[in-house]
């Protein structure tokens, strides 16, 4: 799931989290409301429904945190294009692995907005950024290719 909107700069980020706070206020709204309904009311199927939205936020939740890293702490290192691969929900994208404190990673962003064309597949260097908290959740940049 938290592949699903992937940033790299920081008004992307800041946009995202806005709108992931949005979403996480609503999930737990509609959690309290439906629990205070079901003890108030007795209804078991408000008590599903109040599980099912905190379930829900759990992982929205987390992406807020790992973005959070991205966007006040940011590291930066060298990333290779490797291949293209799928990215959830967004379709044709580019894999790529860098490497943080003598570990590799490997992940997949999306290009848009820049034309595929444009980026160097395989072998093409730019740079990754990512938090020391989270090394394993770096985004390429394609605005910022590395000589």
């Amino acid at each position: 799931m938290s592949e699903l909107l992937l940033t790299v700069t920081d008004y992307e980020l800041l946009a995202g989290q806005v709108a992931k706070s949005i979403f996480v206020l609503l999930l737990l709204f509609g959690a309290v409301y439906n629990l205070w309904r079901a003890i108030r009311f007795r209804e078991l199927l408000r008590a599903g429904l109040a599980a099912f939205f905190f379930l829900i936020a759990l992982p929205v939740i987390r992406w807020i945190v790992i973005e959070d890293g991205l966007l006040r702490k940011p590291a930066y290192a060298v990333g290779i294009t490797v291949g293209y691969c799928q990215a959830f929900a967004r379709g044709k994208a580019i894999e790529f692995e860098y490497e943080v404190q003598g570990r590799a990673y490997r992940n997949c962003n999306a290009f848009h907005p820049i034309p595929i064309d444009s980026i160097v597949v395989p072998g093409g260097k730019y740079a990754v950024r990512y938090s020391d908290r989270f090394p394993d959740k770096g985004r390429i940049d394609f605005h910022r290719k590395v000589n």
